[in-house]
């Protein structure tokens, strides 16, 4: 597996809630320093909230991997428009990650593509009611969230409001992602002895190296092989409604957190699984990236397994929180 030169992973994920297993990815990064070059900055139109680093070289820059180069944000989306697929990927909690996947998803409207989207925070059996949301009056957007039952299901509502009530009030077509409580407790439960065997090896035990560390090395090693089959079991559902909304808008997106946006570990291997006829070079990926203080070599932030790179495009925003969230779950001092 090839890493940055001196790059790090802080992931927190798997936590248990209500019973239930959440995942939740902190990416953070380091590499020596190179200047982006004078690509025009790509802020939300309010302009940045997170409060860390807004100063930072490379925020606001966003960097395409296979060549190295940085791009603005309309030749972004004229990359993006004509694909089949389009996953971005978020940190759960940056407010100007929400922001740029709303301004993304507009700008291919406003190019007259037809996108559609697909949700993590949104369990498969809401997509009745997805499905009807087009042809229903909301007054406001808490009907609607009210009509999803958004906040039933732990996630913030205030951080995903401009990008939901955002789409239905332009019509797009919405299917939901994420498999159910009841599914999860199956898959965790389940006998197999493994995950489908989807991803290369390099893969798998990148993903079970994370399981440890997002669990701060206090999961017993016993419950890993379950957690795989969760997390997998995620990227497969998400990868069948990606599919199923390809039908009928284009490109279909993908709004989940990074980790299951990455080509290596994620999504898209699980669209290539289930289509033969599809390649690698129809799915793009883009990671909203926090950036680390000091580091400003765009490279040295993407990861990769078995020889495939983590995303596509990576988008540099300023971060929320320095944190240490393994050292508040063990109880020690901030």
């Amino acid at each position: 597996m090839k890493l940055g030169s001196c790059q790090q992973r802080s992931l927190l994920g798997y936590l248990t809630r209500a019973g239930l297993v959440t995942a939740l990815v902190f990416l953070t990064a380091c590499s020596s320093a190179a200047m982006p070059g004078k690509t025009a900055i790509a802020a939300p139109g309010g302009g940045w909230v997170s409060p860390l680093r807004a100063d930072h070289a490379l925020v606001g820059r966003i960097w395409e991997s296979a060549t190295g180069r940085f791009l603005s944000a309309a030749e972004l989306t004229a990359q993006l428009e004509t694909q089949r697929y389009v996953l971005l990927g978020e940190k759960h909690d940056n407010p100007d990650h929400h922001a740029l996947q709303w301004q993304t998803v507009q700008a291919f409207k406003e190019q007259g593509a037809a996108p559609g989207l697909v949700w993590e925070m949104l369990p498969r059996g809401i997509d009745p009611r997805l499905q009807s949301v087009a042809s229903r009056h909301f007054d406001n957007d808490e009907q609607l969230a009210s009509y999803l039952e958004w906040d039933t299901r732990g996630w913030n509502w205030e951080a995903y409001r401009e990008l939901v009530w955002g789409s239905y009030q332009l019509s797009l077509p919405m299917l939901a992602g994420n498999i159910s409580r009841s599914e999860i407790s199956a898959l965790y439960a389940a006998d197999a002895a493994g995950a489908p065997e989807v991803l290369g090896p390099e893969a798998r035990e990148r993903l079970l190296s994370d399981i440890d560390t997002s669990h701060c090395g206090m999961l017993p090693e016993s419950q890993f092989s379950a957690m795989l089959r969760v997390q997998q079991g995620r990227d497969e559902s998400m990868a069948g409604a990606l599919a199923s909304l390809s039908d009928v808008a284009q490109p279909a997106v993908l709004i989940a957190g990074n980790y299951h946006a990455r080509h290596d570990l994620g999504v898209p291997n699980y669209l290539l699984a289930a289509d033969a006829e599809l390649q690698r070079s129809q799915i793009s990926v883009v990671a909203f990236i926090e950036v680390v203080a000091g580091e400003e070599r765009a490279s040295d932030y993407l990861e990769e397994s078995d020889s495939i790179a983590s995303a596509d495009y990576l988008w540099f925003t300023p971060a929320v929180s320095d944190k240490d969230y393994c050292a508040g779950l063990r109880g020690e001092a901030q």
